[in-house]
């Protein structure tokens, strides 16, 4: 077995889901009356999104271990991909969720009550990943100052800004943003992704528009990534991109404009659009894999359950902590990789390294199912009771309703 090898991944994802399916992870099940009223499918393909990019990392943070080096050029294609592919999808969910929450409400919802939802489900759980990354760096920089204080607190400070200011070394550690995975630069796009829905809100208030609207945007971005495959900034115009897939999605299900077909074949069609996008690309941020994952997820949001994987008690499970898996994997790898003794084990043999891979995954699943029972859901909670406790909204000014979860 070769450490890039891509079975042990799936034989690592079949006992991570017989893992969620045992009864420790009863935690993170919606207590009774109150299930999601969300599509299922799509809780089940944030699990395997947020999974994706731990293995992506995972992967990645071998090279890291031998040459100081994120990534490089022995990675095979494939876990490249799948990280590129698990935040794709995250975008996608995101748009479809808050434009199909923007169309049924004509473009005019309340937006107090949206954006304190947005905070109280984002922010806890982040300044929590933020605090113990900082507490981590004072450790291991001995409790001293390193830099001036001034330049210190500037630093600690632009981490609390969700990569706005950037995500610097702190206190001379070097590689800091390495002990979050690297992943904080995600929550700044979905940040700018909310910002804009007010202006989005105009094509939603006509139901003529909508649809035109998205397809024209879509169509704009896909067009400047065809004659832009190199750009280096490539990646600020393939972000709105994922964002408007899914808003697009969600146009064409508000139309009723959705596959009839039967979830067999529905799936079936599902994994061979995976496999072709797979099979053809090393990356999941150029125009041909965006399509392709473009319609797998419309299909899956139209109802394929993909043979019933997606709507599994363990995906489902895992779907509801995926946002504390995708924020705490960096320091779950970092603890248990970066100790002499485990890295000496992780780079001893590829069955070694595996085997702890696989041990990150099962602890940052439970460390995850704490973390949303302890800190998310208690978030969402109070963020639910500080809407609930806000002025009502005089009749056509929009109405307070809970905030999508993505």
């Amino acid at each position: 077995m070769d450490a890039y090898s891509i079975w042990p991944f799936f034989a690592c994802m079949g006992l991570l889901f017989a893992f969620a399916a045992s009864p420790a992870l009863s935690m993170a099940d919606a207590p009774p009356g109150q299930g999601s009223n969300r599509l299922a499918a799509l809780d089940g393909l944030r699990a395997f999104a947020a999974l994706a990019v731990v293995f992506h990392h995972g992967i990645y943070y071998r090279t890291f271990l031998t040459d100081r080096e994120w990534g490089g050029p022995d990675v095979p294609g494939f876990y490249t991909l799948l990280g590129h592919a698990g935040v794709a999808i995250f975008f996608m969910v995101t748009g479809y969720l808050f434009w199909s929450r923007l169309l049924r409400e004509s473009g005019k919802p309340a937006w107090l009550p949206l954006y304190l939802g947005r905070i109280f489900r984002i922010v806890p759980l982040y300044l929590l990943a933020v605090s113990v990354m900082l507490g981590i760096v004072l450790f291991e920089t001995g409790g001293g100052l390193n830099v001036p204080l001034a330049v210190l607190v500037k630093q600690v400070a632009r981490w609390f800004a969700f990569d706005f200011l950037g995500s610097p070394d702190v206190n001379g550690y070097p590689n800091t943003s390495l002990l979050l995975a690297g992943v904080v630069w995600t929550l700044r796009y979905e940040w700018i992704f909310y910002l804009l829905l007010p202006l989005a809100a105009l094509a939603a208030r006509d139901r003529r528009m909508h649809l035109p609207a998205i397809s024209l945007a879509l169509g704009v971005c896909l067009a400047w990534l065809v004659l832009n495959p190199t750009h280096w900034r490539k990646i600020e115009v393939v972000c709105p991109t994922l964002f408007l897939v899914g808003m697009a999605c969600a146009s064409l299900h508000r139309l009723d404009l959705r596959p009839r077909l039967p979830d067999r074949l529905a799936s079936c069609a599902v994994l061979l659009l995976l496999a072709m996008t797979f099979a053809g690309f090393s990356s999941a941020y150029d125009v041909g894999p965006i399509i392709l994952l473009g319609f797998a997820f419309y299909l899956i949001a139209s109802g394929c359950t993909v043979f019933g994987l997606l709507t599994s008690r363990p995906a489902r499970r895992l779907g509801d902590i995926s946002y504390s898996i995708y924020l705490l994997q960096g320091l779950v790898l970092a603890a248990v990789l970066r100790p002499v003794p485990m890295r000496a084990i992780a780079l001893d043999s590829p069955l070694g390294y595996w085997s702890l891979l696989l041990l990150c995954a099962l602890l940052l699943i439970a460390v995850s199912t704490v973390t949303y029972a302890l800190v998310e859901r208690p978030g969402i909670a109070l963020g639910r009771r500080v809407v609930a406790s806000l002025p009502k909204p005089a009749d056509g000014e929009g109405r307070a309703a809970p905030a999508a979860r993505s």
